[in-house]
C-alpha cells in the first residue's frame, strides 16, 4: 500500500485503516466503477465532531491512489455537487467527496435535496467517478436511491478516539433493514440504537486522523464554503431575492426585470457578491407593473 495521506499508518495493513477487509471493500467498488462502468455512492453519516470527513478524505485518497485535491474533490452543499462533479470529470478524478450538512426541516428541502441527487447519480454512472457522501444521518434519503443499486454500503462512524475514530461498516442489504428502523420514529425514538438493534454491522475497523497538516487544510476549505453557504442562508432568511429569482417569481423574464429594475431606478436592498437582492415590497412594486397599462418596455 502506498503512502497516501499525511498520518499514522497501521503496520498490518501500511494503511490508515486497521485491517484488510475494509481495504478489499474499498478495491471491489472501485472495480465495480472501472471496469463494470456502474454508478457506485458510498455514505458515511455520524454523530457531530466524530471525524466523517476525515472518513471520506482516508477513504477517497484510497480509491485514488494518491492524495485528493481538497479544493477540486469536495463539495460542500447541493449548490457545489454539480460543479465539481463536472470539475472532476474534465480533470478526470476518479472520486468526489459530497459533504451534506444541511438542515432539511424546511419545508420541500428535503424533496429537493432527493430529486437533485437522482439527477446528478443518474449520469455519474458515465462519468464513472466513485461519489463518497457524509451526511448527518441517512434517514433524509429516499427509498429510490437505494432502489437503483447505487449505494454499495455504509461508514457509521461510531466514535472517535485522540488519534483514531472506530467505524461500523454495514453492506446495502443491512443498510435496508437500518434505514426502515431510522425512519420509523414511533417505534425507534432514540436513532442511535437502531445501529445495534435494527441488524448488526459486517465489520467494523478503525481509521487514524489526519495530520494536523492536512487536518487544517481541510479545516480551511470546509469553514470557507460553509460560511457561503450561512451568508446565502442570511439572504434568504431575511426573505430578500436576486433578479433571476425575481424573474421566476413574477413569470416574466431576467431581462425584463433587468431594465425594468434599471427604467425605474429601483434601489435594491443588498448587495452581496456583485449580486443585487431585492425585498418583498420592491418585488410587488415591479410586479405591478406588469399589468400597468401606461407602463412602457421602450428605454
Amino acid at each position: 500500500m502506498i503512502n497516501i495521506e499525511e498520518c499514522n499508518y497501521y503496520e498490518g495493513t501500511n494503511s490508515p485503516f486497521s485491517n484488510n477487509v475494509i481495504l478489499g471493500n474499498l478495491e471491489s467498488i472501485k472495480r465495480r466503477v472501472t471496469r463494470k462502468n456502474l454508478a457506485s455512492v458510498i455514505l458515511i453519516d455520524g454523530g457531530l465532531g466524530k471525524g466523517k470527513t476525515t472518513l471520506a478524505v482516508q477513504a477517497a485518497s484510497c480509491l485514488q491512489g494518491s492524495q485528493i485535491d481538497l479544493q477540486k474533490q469536495i463539495a460542500l452543499g447541493g449548490e457545489q455537487l454539480q460543479e465539481k462533479l463536472l470539475m472532476c470529470h474534465e480533470e478526470g478524478l476518479p472520486v468526489l467527496i459530497y459533504d451534506e450538512a444541511s438542515d432539511f426541516n424546511r419545508r420541500g428541502a428535503l424533496t429537493k435535496f432527493n430529486a437533485e441527487l437522482n439527477r446528478v447519480f443518474d449520469v455519474c454512472r458515465a462519468f464513472k467517478i466513485i461519489i463518497i457522501m457524509v451526511l448527518p444521518s441517512i434517514k433524509v434519503l429516499d427509498n429510490d436511491l437505494f432502489n437503483k443499486g447505487i449505494v454499495r454500503c455504509l461508514f457509521h462512524v461510531a466514535d472517535k478516539g485522540w488519534k483514531c475514530s472506530l467505524v461500523w461498516a454495514y453492506s446495502a442489504y443491512r443498510l435496508a433493514y437500518l434505514i426502515n428502523a431510522l425512519k420509523d420514529t414511533k417505534k425507534n425514538p432514540v436513532p442511535g440504537k437502531c445501529y445495534i438493534t435494527a441488524t448488526h454491522h459486517n465489520f467494523d475497523f478503525r481509521v487514524y486522523n489526519l495530520s494536523k497538516k492536512r487536518s487544517a487544510e481541510l479545516e480551511r476549505v470546509s469553514t470557507k464554503s460553509k460560511l457561503v453557504v450561512l451568508q446565502n442562508s442570511v439572504v434568504r432568511l431575511n426573505g430578500l431575492v436576486n433578479m433571476k429569482q425575481m424573474a421566476e417569481n413574477i413569470g416574466m423574464s431576467k431581462g425584463w426585470v433587468m431594465m425594468t429594475v434599471r427604467k425605474h431606478k429601483i434601489k435594491h436592498e443588498k448587495l452581496y457578491k456583485k449580486i443585487k437582492y431585492f425585498n418583498s415590497e420592491q418585488q410587488r412594486k415591479i410586479e405591478s407593473l406588469i399589468q400597468n397599462k401606461n407602463y412602457s418596455t421602450k428605454v
